[in-house]
């Protein structure tokens, strides 16, 4: 039990892209994690490619089009431990007015022992996050599209209930000639309608994110570049307890350069298309790597890797992701186009 109430706690505070400065100060951070595979596997990268994958209209509703009319999506994770999680979309496009997706989002933190401050037991409870979103998305211009997603948050955390109101923004510049892509996110604008108990309103996990993807001329390889948390350039820290000595016997104090803070808004992903129905996924997450590890050990933290392949009229992807040494997170995606299950 202690061991998962860690895992739990280091998971909320750090893992969603929450930094040290903020951490146990916002509501609803599972809205942060990955809700694909292929996110999974790129180090979850924001994706926003214009292609027939669903799964971005959670991340980029501006990349919704008509490739993904009658498309259904589901992805199961299995994060750590026994949290788990899901996320299923379904789209419409309609020529006059642009293509639609339903979305829901949820997480499963497990049963947990519940006990008066004396220790007496009170039984089991559990702890549980979803949300319901609509997203939109529609060609603005010549090379623009713009789209959005409303999103209703639902949290019960044993006999404490929250909920509230949010909005993702994005917008899609699309050179088709050079397969070339920019986007730019404002995601979790909202409010928190009811607060946990009689506690205060806490803050969203508001984000400003920026992703470029090119796919290259002479080679199938695409890359993916996200810039995240742009709304605070600024994430250094001191770290006070290093648990080293300096000379003079007193606790080394570590501060992070300037360097390292422009690293932890980047993020690198890339898909090398072997085939026509094969693809092999890679990703790093520098923020990752360097907040949920010892410098003494880290392993392979903050690298991620996953693979996508078509089967019939099954389009499946796996992607696994390493948080700190020993937890790995792995997900699971299926992809329908349901067009294709109806005679002819």
């Amino acid at each position: 039990m202690k061991s998962k109430l860690f895992v739990l706690g280091v998971l909320i505070a750090q893992s969603f892209q929450v930094t040290a400065q903020i951490a146990g100060t916002r509501s609803y951070a599972f809205l942060d994690l990955p809700v694909s595979s292929r996110q999974v596997a790129l180090g979850n990268t924001f994706i926003s490619t214009l292609d027939n994958d669903l799964s971005q209209a959670w991340c980029s509703p501006a990349a919704l089009n008509s490739k993904m009319h009658n498309h259904a999506f589901g992805s199961y994770n299995n994060y750590i431990m026994d949290i788990n999680g899901g996320y299923f979309a379904y789209a419409r496009h309609y020529d006059k007015l642009g293509t639609f997706a339903l979305n829901v989002l949820y997480m499963d933190y497990g049963k947990f022992e519940g006990a008066t401050p004396s220790g007496l037991s009170t039984g089991t409870f559990t702890v549980k996050d979803q949300c319901f979103g609509i997203s939109y998305g529609t060609q603005w211009k010549e090379k623009l599209r713009v789209g959005a997603t409303l999103k209703y948050a639902y949290s019960i955390y044993e006999s404490y209930v929250s909920n509230g109101l949010l909005t993702d923004l994005s917008m899609m510049y699309v050179d088709t000639s050079s397969q070339f892509t920019a986007s730019l996110f404002a995601k979790n604008l909202g409010f928190q309608a009811i607060p946990y108990g009689e506690t205060k309103r806490q803050n969203l996990p508001f984000q400003v994110a920026l992703t470029l993807s090119k796919r290259l001329a002479h080679l199938p390889f695409r890359y993916h570049l996200t810039f995240h948390n742009l709304q605070q350039p600024d994430m250094r820290y001191t770290i006070t307890e290093t648990g080293e000595k300096d000379e003079t016997g007193q606790t080394r104090v570590k501060k992070m350069t300037m360097g390292d803070n422009v690293l932890r808004h980047i993020n690198l992903g890339g898909e090398l298309n072997l085939s026509k129905n094969f693809v092999l996924r890679f990703g790093y997450n520098h923020q990752r790597r360097k907040e949920m590890t010892q410098e003494q050990k880290r392993g392979t933290a903050g690298f991620s890797w996953g693979l996508g392949l078509k089967i019939s009229k099954f389009s499946l992807s796996y992607g696994s992701a390493a948080y700190f040494p020993g937890y790995n997170s792995n997900q699971f995606s299926l992809m329908l186009n349901l067009n294709e299950f109806y005679k002819k």
